[in-house]
């Protein structure tokens, strides 16, 4: 611990620089970010830009926060230590030796002989059952219209907890962008989740966060556009969050 804070306060200045021109650079492309979403004319771009938005200026807060912290460290804390007296281990006085008079022993007690016991029979014991493994549900991958447009994983009504990968395919002709939609069953109020511009086979095109929703049963959709700004019927596939 004392070498790690040595080196804080010699390097001190290089890691204010490092820190500040970091953040400062997060920061720019914030901003750069935060224009491209006002210009955005898709849903996804703006989506994209935002998150790239939060993204860059947290890390610029964490290298701010960086910062703070050295500073603290090297003008607080490192100051106190070096002003902590190092205390010596006393040195021990001549030990006097002392007769000390030896105990006579007792008279020997008599042993009692303890009787035999008898020796317990092992017994056996009872067979352990072997546990029973349950049957994997296989998932059922929805029937989707396109092939260019497909969820493969997860199934139709596969119950859902945590992070969920969602796999499948997006890759029409034209490509442009794809996105992951979710909205609660029986309702037409779709949710943006995931999306990307690179076209995918047969991959993770993104993550359904389950933790995040309350208990139902919800539909997740896949949306693939093409250049024209045209899209297939998109495919669908409803699971369930216990």
């Amino acid at each position: 611990m004392t070498v790690f804070l040595g080196f804080l306060a010699d390097n001190a200045e290089y890691i204010y620089a490092f820190c500040a021109v970091l953040a400062l650079y997060f920061l720019r492309v914030a901003v750069r970010a935060r224009r491209e979403r006002r210009a955005a004319v898709f849903p996804l771009e703006r989506e994209l830009a935002l998150a790239r938005t939060y993204r860059t200026f947290g890390m610029a807060v964490l290298l701010l926060f960086i910062l703070g912290a050295t500073y603290v460290t090297v003008h607080r804390l490192v100051p106190r230590l070096r002003e902590t007296p190092v205390t010596g281990t006393p040195t021990p006085g001549i030990l006097v030796l002392i007769d000390t008079p030896t105990p006579t022993p007792p008279p020997p007690t008599a042993t009692p002989t303890p009787a035999p016991s008898p020796t317990p029979r092992p017994r056996r014991p009872p067979p352990t059952p072997e546990p029973t493994r349950e049957p994997a549900s296989a998932v059922r991958p929805p029937a989707c219209p396109h092939p260019g447009a497909a969820i493969a994983s997860p199934g139709i009504g596969q119950v859902l907890r945590g992070d969920t990968p969602v796999v499948g395919t997006a890759s029409i002709e034209g490509f442009q962008f794809f996105k992951l939609e979710w909205s609660v069953a029986g309702s037409e109020q779709w949710h943006w989740f995931a999306g990307s511009e690179t076209p995918a086979v047969g991959t993770v095109l993104g993550v359904f966060r389950a933790s995040t929703l309350p208990s139902g049963t919800y539909v997740i959709r896949l949306v693939v556009v093409d250049n024209t700004g045209n899209y297939p019927t998109p495919c669908q596939v409803s699971v369930v969050i216990p």
